[in-house]
């Protein structure tokens, strides 16, 4: 029944990360109400999502969606602030990541709902190479994909729209990009660390490769809202039920 569980779930969390991104904000807490402490869930959610990534990846390349020279400028600071990040996250205890996440997932939807542009207009035309502040802001959204991953996909979108001005589906392939890089490098500090299930993990991946695909060959035939609106209730649903259990 868990594979079964997990192999579904990877199929949710892949289609949907594929498209939108944010797909960790259901998948966390429910493998933490599945039993499994939230650190660990933390480690095996991410080490699940990388075959889905791959997928996504590579079909977005097909589709030709991925900008790699923009992703390849911007990997080096992701993969920083992802290492960091992923430093933190297996040193902190369960409470404390816990009582974290809920607090996170409550402010993700929250800001995903935002029609407030503060930043201004992004570029015609995105730079080739990042300026300083910008690969300082990409190390940061590096570092919270390195910690959390809960909607780091709805930062990325958000970050890579005013930096490069691209439309929607080339953002997505940057995103899936880049994703499957600093996951890979957070997944072998999480396993390094005993924080993976394998056999969790695995049926995860396989289901992954399915919706990563699906996600990519679909995304651009149907409208994303109506999966964002679903991410940010559900969030906001469990990350009451987290608090209830830490603090009741």
């Amino acid at each position: 029944m868990d594979y079964a569980i997990f192999f579904t779930l990877g199929i949710v969390v892949a289609f949907i990360n594929s498209i939108a991104g944010g797909a960790s904000s259901l998948s966390l807490p429910v493998m933490i109400l599945l039993g499994l402490p939230p650190t660990v869930a933390n480690g095996t959610n991410r080490f699940g999502m990388l075959v889905g990534l791959l997928s996504s990846a590579f079909n977005m390349k097909r589709y030709g969606y991925l900008r790699m020279d923009i992703a390849k400028a911007l990997l080096p600071p992701t993969l920083v602030g992802a290492a960091l990040g992923t430093l933190v996250a297996v040193a902190i205890n369960d409470s404390h990541f816990q009582m974290l996440l809920a607090i996170v997932m409550v402010a993700v939807a929250i800001m995903s709902s935002l029609s407030i542009d503060p930043f201004g207009k992004p570029p015609e035309k995105p730079s080739a190479k990042p300026s300083k502040k910008a690969f300082l802001g990409f190390t940061a959204v590096g570092f919270y994909g390195g910690f959390s991953q809960v909607g780091v996909g709805f930062i990325q979108i958000f970050s890579l729209r005013k930096y490069t001005g691209l439309d929607l589906k080339q953002v997505n392939g940057i995103k899936n990009f880049l994703s499957l890089c600093f996951l890979s490098l957070s997944s072998v500090g999480f396993f390094i660390a005993g924080k993976v299930i394998l056999d969790l993990a695995i049926c995860m991946a396989l289901g992954g490769a399915l919706g990563g695909y699906l996600g990519s060959k679909l995304q651009h035939k149907y409208d994303q809202i109506w999966i964002k609106r679903t991410i940010q209730l559900a969030s906001i649903a469990l990350a009451a039920k987290l608090l209830w259990d830490l603090f009741l």
